[in-house]
């Protein structure tokens, strides 16, 4: 994987991400590749799907179609058409890499708009299907990433260099007509109260932890500003919240008062942040760390800055917010040549995550939740409301009909859902544990030099019984990009291959020399049929 960005998976279950020059779409229940997307001639450096936009109208005449936008290295956008692998159009107005684009998601009017950061300073509105440019807008400052308020689809915060960009007349009828409001934040690290967390006691000093005031005057140029600023989001959870995320630490914005409201540390012994993805059915958020491993984290209930016994209380308390560390997955070895690249969230159930790794691994790990406590209810009632109703068109559900079980985030922290209000009362008395499980793995090719053979030609002979194989160190049936299987046959990677007929075939390995500069060679007859 080369400057790889995955996008989210949708209902279908698919996640997409760049390679190199090409875009593969990875089916994520059965961790097997679905298509190859092959038309860039230039790293691709941003990936973007629409699949999981389904609040349009579709039938046969209009059908629902999977699209996707890929950008890469010399500023080009192709958009797809993943199902037939076909490119729908081509984008290109500059030369220089794509900074950042989105599907607009929160309008009626088309399914196909793209918004787009092209360098150094200019924000264009495509009509994706048609390549058609409706507008563009220039600022002042270069611009690193964007995000939409999902609350308000007129509001957009631009990252830049030098501070955030509020746009509140977002349109995408015409380009905004003001240069939007611009804002300064310093680094945490360049706060005065951020130098003072270690003495900070008491109801006053605990309000100076979390106020790092956002200011309208450019910040002092010994000052770091946010030119360390890995990612900008608005929090999809709460109205008018946003976090920035800095390698060593995540701010939890407030808006309305223009100050930060929290901050998530890691500790001096702790892992650097590369991403985060905030969650919309809870206040939390999806971590993922420079050794791969994604945390969850999720706010804590009725957080607030009280004061201590022996000092007069706040008659204004602020209100903190705090994240707990809820789960982690097992870190992957990160050597100069594998590291993570990106990490992706399921956006429908929002409880599995997808890492994307630099050799070529797709690592799929679902949440499951277990609960313990003084009320522990049977799974025949650990349905939500929202898919056990009462009564459906008038006529009173059976006990024992069968119900939908609710496997979203929102249910599984609050304890598998409550069906009544006893339930509901009952289920705060309930402690529940969630934790990571690895349920898909799309291993990459070896590293080169590997052994690649393809199987014995079609004749008539073996027409009725042929299937086209390409051995590469491991089996992939080519006539449709699918793990047909894997085979541990040497312990250390396969010298070469041939195949002796259409359900067999010969390798040879050689091990590394011992000591005495002896190898191990070895010859192995395998059967397919039987492995």
């Amino acid at each position: 994987v080369d400057d790889a960005l995955c996008s989210p998976r949708g209902w279908q279950g698919l996640i997409a991400y760049g390679c190199h020059s090409l875009v593969l779409v990875v089916d994520a229940n059965s961790a097997q590749t679905l298509q190859v997307l092959e038309r860039h001639k230039a790293s691709v450096v941003k990936v973007r799907c629409s699949w999981f936009m389904e609040n349009y109208h579709h039938n046969i005449g209009s059908p629902y179609s999977l699209r996707l936008a890929s950008a890469d290295a010399t500023g080009k956008i192709i958009v797809w058409d993943v199902a037939t692998g076909a490119a729908r159009c081509e984008i290109q107005e500059h030369s220089k890499p794509i900074q950042d684009m989105q599907w607009l998601w929160n309008q009626d009017a088309s399914r196909d708009l793209l918004l787009a950061v092209h360098p150094p300073n200019y924000i264009v509105l495509w009509n994706a299907d048609t390549g058609t440019k409706l507008w563009k807008k220039s600022y002042a400052e270069n611009i690193l990433s964007f995000s939409f308020d999902p609350f308000d689809p007129s509001h957009l915060a631009l990252l830049t260099s030098e501070g955030i960009v509020f746009i509140s007349d977002f349109s995408p009828s015409k380009a905004p007509a003001s240069s939007g409001k611009k804002v300064y934040i310093s680094s945490p690290h360049s706060s005065p109260s951020h130098n003072k967390l270690a003495a900070a006691t008491g109801a006053k000093k605990a309000l100076d932890k979390v106020k790092i005031l956002i200011s309208n005057e450019k910040p002092s140029a010994e000052s770091v500003t946010l030119n360390d600023c890995l990612q900008l989001s608005y929090l999809p959870s709460k109205r008018n919240y946003m976090l920035l995320l800095y390698p060593r630490e995540i701010l939890i914005l407030d808006l309305e008062v223009n100050q930060t409201v929290g901050v998530i540390a890691i500790e001096r012994t702790g892992v650097p942040f590369i991403q985060v993805i905030p969650c919309f059915q809870r206040d939390g958020l999806f971590c993922l760390h420079e050794n791969g491993c994604i945390t969850l984290r999720v706010r804590r209930s009725n957080c607030s800055i009280t004061a201590t016994p022996h000092e007069e209380p706040d008659p204004e308390p602020a209100q903190e917010l705090v994240y707990d560390l809820r789960s982690q997955c097992d870190a992957i070895r990160v050597t100069k040549t594998v590291r993570p690249f990106s990490m992706v969230c399921c956006p429908v159930n929002e409880n599995a995550a997808a890492l994307i790794v630099s050799d070529g691994r797709v690592m799929i790990w679902e949440l499951k939740s277990s609960i313990s406590g003084r009320n522990v209810r049977s799974s025949s009632s650990s349905a939500s409301p929202l898919y056990s109703p009462v009564s459906f068109c008038g006529i009173p559900v059976g006990a024992f009909q069968n119900k939908l079980p609710d496997l979203s985030l929102d249910n599984m922290i609050a304890g598998q859902g409550a069906s009544t209000g006893e339930e509901l009362r009952n289920s705060f008395l309930q402690e529940v544990h969630l934790k990571f499980l690895l349920t898909g793995l799309l291993s990459g090719l070896p590293l080169p030099p590997f052994a690649i053979r393809m199987c014995p030609p079609l004749t008539t002979k073996n027409i009725k019984q042929y299937e086209p194989i390409l051995a590469v160190g491991e089996l992939l049936s080519s006539n449709s990009n699918l793990l047909a299987d894997m085979l541990h046959v040497f312990p250390s990677d396969p010298r070469g291959i041939e195949w002796i007929s259409l359900t067999g075939f010969i390798s040879f390995a050689t091990s590394t020399p011992n000591n005495l500069g002896l190898v191990r060679n070895e010859l192995q007859l395998v059967d397919l049929p039987t492995g």
